[in-house]
């Protein structure tokens, strides 16, 4: 049995479809406190090397946080701002009726921000972070696309690690 025939049979994307889509996420912070970037939009894209595995990316923009607050004789804003980029592999782990479950792991670059300002004077700072994702997401394929939903542990082993909550929608191109 050929592995196309088994992807139609089976439900699983067939060798070579393209997927992209969109979402939001939700983040537990990657450490600012109250300043914690915890809603994000998400855009990715999905190749599917077998119908089994597929490799991609994703990006989120995490929705910028700012608090002012009083002390040492002025008023202070601080503002954080957060983005990650997620290069992933997905597995296929099964398929029935039209859900696909699927285990997920990869590599994970987190950017952020941080500016302070005052009496028109400000301070910022911005780094970057490598660390690994690892997670598991499903889909449900309806007759315009999929709709999906993920659980992500991203950044583990660095200092911008959080745990991350994803849902929205695929389209094959």
């Amino acid at each position: 049995m050929s592995s196309q025939l088994y992807a139609q049979e089976s439900g699983l994307p067939e060798e070579g479809t393209i997927k992209v889509g969109a979402g939001l996420v939700f983040g537990s912070g990657i450490g600012f406190g109250n300043l914690d970037n915890d809603i994000g939009l998400r855009a990715d894209g999905y190749y599917s090397i077998t119908p089994e595995i597929r490799a991609g990316a994703d990006f989120t923009f995490f929705f910028p946080k700012s608090q002012t607050y009083t002390g040492f004789g002025g008023e202070y804003t601080d503002k954080a701002t957060v983005w990650e980029l997620n290069l992933n592999g997905n597995y296929y782990l099964l398929e029935n009726e039209g859900i696909r479950v699927y285990g997920l792991a990869g590599i994970n670059i987190t950017g952020f921000s941080y500016k302070t300002e005052s009496g028109g004077q400000s301070m910022s700072n911005s780094d970057s972070e490598l660390g690994l994702n690892l997670g598991a997401g499903a889909e449900y394929g309806l007759d315009f696309g999929d709709l999906f939903g993920e659980l992500k542990y991203g950044g583990l082993g660095g200092d911008a690690d959080q745990f991350g909550i994803g849902v929205g929608v695929r389209f094959d191109i």
